[in-house]
Formats: C-alpha cells, structure tokens, sequence
C-alpha cells in the first residue's frame, strides 16, 4: 500500500508539473514546486500533494523564474550552435562539436542542483546559482548519478518507441526527480538544522523556546561552508541561506 501511495503522488505530481510547464517561462517554478514536494515524498514527510505542490510553486514563483530564463539563454545559444555545427561539419572542425556538447552537459549539471536549492534554502539568485556550481563541485559523483537519472525517460522512448509514452507522460519528471531527491536529500541534511526532542513532561516556555531557537540559528551559522545556513522549520513549508523547510 506505501509503494502504491507513492506511484499514485508521482503520478498526480508528474501531471502538475507538466500543466504548470505549459507557458514555459513557469518551468522553473513548476519545478521548484516538483521539487519541494518530492523531497517531501523521499524522506516520507509528504502531506497533502497539491497544497504542498502549489505552496512550493506560489512561494518560489519569481526567484526561480528568473534562474530559469537565465538557463535557458544558456541553453539556446549552445544548443543553437550545436545545431549549425552539425548541419554545416565541413564548415566547422569536428572537435568544437565535442566541445559544445561537452559545455551543454556541464551547464545542465549545474542546471538540475537550482530548483532543489530554491525550493530549499532561502537565497538571493545569484548565490543559489553559485551554489549551484558548488554542490555539483563538491558532490561530483551525485550529479553525475542525476544526471544520468534524467535519461532514463529518453532511454524509455528510444527503446519502447511510442508505447511507452503513457509511462513517460505519467512518471516521466516525477519519477526522476524522485530519484534525484533520494540523492541530494543526504548532502542537505548536512545544512538543516537539528532538531532537539522536548521531553514529555519537561515544561514549556517561551524564553527557553527562544533559547532554543538562537542556539539552532548559532549552530546553523557555524556551517562549513560560509555560504550556506539554515534556519528552523516554519509553519509552512531555501546553500549560502535559511533552511525553507
């Protein structure tokens, strides 16, 4: 029944996505608010699928619009002049070819760490975008494993041509970042803080709750990497940055 809770999120899950990516400048968000659910789903935290979705997506709305336009004028001017090379190869040396597609891949890389870091830690875009760069540095073996991730509803299609298009229209983002989830979700664990358990019978009270709360800011503060801190889980559910639980 859990495996067919989860097949059943993914799936409800893979379709807001792709209604939320119709207008194409929303795909950042929409995969924002992919992420924000998905990670959710990964660590079995996952409450009501479309509110949470819709909250990720509302609450990271501009930021990661603007990080997505920004990647997809990467994404033109190198896809474009891969195209003419391949359409002109006695124009241009095949070696620049190799380059090109080589420069793609390494952008995509940095590309699919943004909207698990949006949606996650609270960032200006530049440094989200820079910790981008730096959690693929970092965790190089895990963006290549997400990477090659991303290819498993290509390698679907080429292998199972049209009839497994259903599977790829249902599963074919979710699935994925489903994945993915599973493999940043570790590396982040490293920037949240900890949470520490109150006793049953311990009192509560508002100075100690404030306590609490400037000693989890403090331990968050002192993070190995100067660029990334978090802060507490709020009511609602962002690596220089507060943790956007």
């Amino acid at each position: 029944m859990q495996a067919l809770t989860v097949v059943a999120n993914l799936m409800i899950v893979n379709l807001l996505t792709l209604i939320c990516c119709i207008p194409i400048f929303t795909i950042g968000a929409a995969l924002s608010g992919m992420h924000y659910i998905l990670l959710k789903i990964a660590r079995k935290e996952e409450g009501y699928i479309v509110k949470s979705y819709f909250h990720g997506f509302k609450e990271n709305f501009v930021q990661a619009t603007v990080e997505w336009l920004i990647y997809l004028v990467f994404f033109a001017i190198l896809g474009f002049e891969l195209f003419l090379i391949r359409q002109n190869p006695g124009v241009f040396p095949g070696w620049l070819g190799v380059v090109i597609a080589a420069a793609l891949l390494i952008v995509f890389i940095f590309f699919q760490w943004v909207f698990p870091l949006q949606m996650r830690f609270i960032n200006k875009i530049r440094t989200t975008m820079k910790n981008s760069v730096l959690m693929s540095l970092a965790n190089f073996p895990r963006a290549i494993l997400m990477a090659l991730v991303w290819g498993i509803p290509a390698v679907l299609i080429l292998v199972g041509s049209w009839r497994v298009f259903p599977i790829v229209f249902l599963f074919g983002l979710s699935f994925p970042g489903w994945l993915m989830a599973k493999i940043y979700s570790p590396v982040f664990k490293r920037f949240e803080p900890e949470e520490e358990p109150v006793a049953p019978d311990e009192d509560f009270s508002l100075e100690g709750f404030q306590e609490t709360q400037q000693a989890i800011h403090d331990t968050a503060s002192a993070s190995a990497n100067p660029d990334i801190t978090a802060h507490e889980d709020t009511a609602e559910d962002n690596v220089d940055g507060n943790d956007k639980a």
